[in-house]
């Protein structure tokens, strides 16, 4: 199985290579690999991730053709004569994207948490959650699985803030991954030190996971106790400055938030530089102080997507598990067809993946791998999207 589509370098300059795939040009960031024009790349994120072979690139290209044009239609058809808040932002991100959808891994190797978010189900007051810690082996290993064998690209490793993994393991696990795989890395650990992810970068991580939760100071300091909004932005702010792709948002449905605060949050999420825009809706977690709220309605979370998409025509936007959630027959379909881009299919080790309940009937956990995996691609292709990330 494969997430990305090889294509042909035609231009260097300094560390930015030119890549045509079927006629279309793209440019990402090499850092890693000795190239020269001529070369075959696997791109993601903007970062050219793997050299590969003129010998093998020609069959998947040859393979990938026609499908890839025959997909091509299928997304003008439905991007074509919109005529709601939907089909309006399903046209902008047509428009100005054409019909790439990314597709990351994600592990999950940690449930400890040192922290007590009111709407996290695996929050350090919740005394009735099994714990568990992933080896740096199990981890490096299961990276190793995701790309080599189930064909990834891109990878988040997630964890509570857990503060067992300090900055040796950290930049261990890195170190093993990146000898072992090419791969995007994507880190998704919290609030560390910024010296921390500093050698995280130069051990060869490229992405943080950060989201806000919420841009309301009030709110924040309500269902974050103990920390701030602002030193929370700070670090994200200067993760972004010094190199890191940076995947940020927020929830949706947090009690006391209004309308005006989702909008705020959008705008805050596009000022930030965000790479991957992340937002999804609240579940309630039995064992949390929220487990009396409200869900949200799929239509209000569909509305961000929408409004997100129109604001900032050339974002990546993520289905997140927790919209898929809300509406798991349909969830991801409609993210997608409301101005989405993105995916993420969870990796973890089956032991492990029912024990990282941040909410509760996570979407897709029942189901194995590569299960998850060909339905993620039939959806795909269902409404003629390209399950590739083609470079900036």
């Amino acid at each position: 199985m494969c997430y990305a589509i090889p294509g042909k370098i035609t231009e260097i300059k300094n560390n930015i290579v030119t890549v045509d795939y079927f006629g279309e040009k793209k440019k990402a960031r090499n850092e890693f690999h000795n190239l020269t024009i001529g070369d075959y790349i696997y791109a993601q994120g903007g970062f050219v991730i793997q050299k590969i072979p003129q010998k093998e690139a020609i069959p998947i290209l040859e393979t990938w053709q026609e499908l890839f044009f025959e997909l091509q239609k299928i997304d003008m058809r439905l991007a074509r004569e919109p005529k709601n808040l939907y089909q309006i932002a399903n046209s902008v991100r047509q428009k100005h994207l054409g019909n790439a959808c990314c597709i990351h891994g994600i592990i999950e190797f940690s449930n400890y948490c040192r922290n007590n978010c009111l709407y996290c189900g695996i929050q350090n007051e919740n005394s009735r959650l099994k714990r568990y810690r992933m080896s740096i082996e199990e981890i490096v290993n299961s990276c190793e699985y995701a790309v080599k064998k189930l064909g990834f690209k891109a990878i988040v490793l997630q964890s509570g803030e857990d503060l067992w993994y300090d900055e040796i393991e950290l930049t261990d696990i890195v170190v093993k991954i990146k000898k072992k795989c090419n791969v995007l890395l994507i880190l998704s650990i919290g609030e560390r030190k910024f010296e921390i992810y500093k050698k995280l970068y130069q051990a060869g991580a490229r992405g943080v996971l950060l989201r806000f939760e919420t841009g309301n100071p009030e709110l924040y300091q309500k269902y974050r106790p103990g920390h701030t909004l602002k030193e929370r932005l700070k670090l994200i702010r200067k993760l972004r400055t010094f190199g890191f792709l940076i995947m940020t948002g927020f929830i949706i449905g947090l009690p006391d938030q209004t309308e005006q605060d989702i909008l705020n949050d959008i705008e805050l999420t596009g000022s930030l530089g965000t790479d991957m825009f992340s937002f999804g809706p609240l579940i309630p977690h039995p064992q949390t102080q929220l487990v009396n709220s409200s869900l949200p309605s799929l239509e209000s979370v569909l509305t961000t997507v929408a409004r997100a998409r129109i604001l900032y025509p050339e974002a990546k936007i993520l289905v997140t598990t927790s919209l898929e959630t809300l509406d798991k027959k349909n969830g991801a379909r409609q993210g997608l067809l409301s101005g989405a881009n993105s995916l993420m299919i969870n990796v973890t080790p089956k032991k492990y993946q029912k024990l990282y309940e941040i909410y509760p009937e996570r979407a897709c956990i029942d189901s194995g791998i590569t299960g998850r995996i060909k339905s993620a691609l039939n959806l795909l292709r269902s409404i003629g999207r390209a399950p590739t990330d083609i470079g900036i």
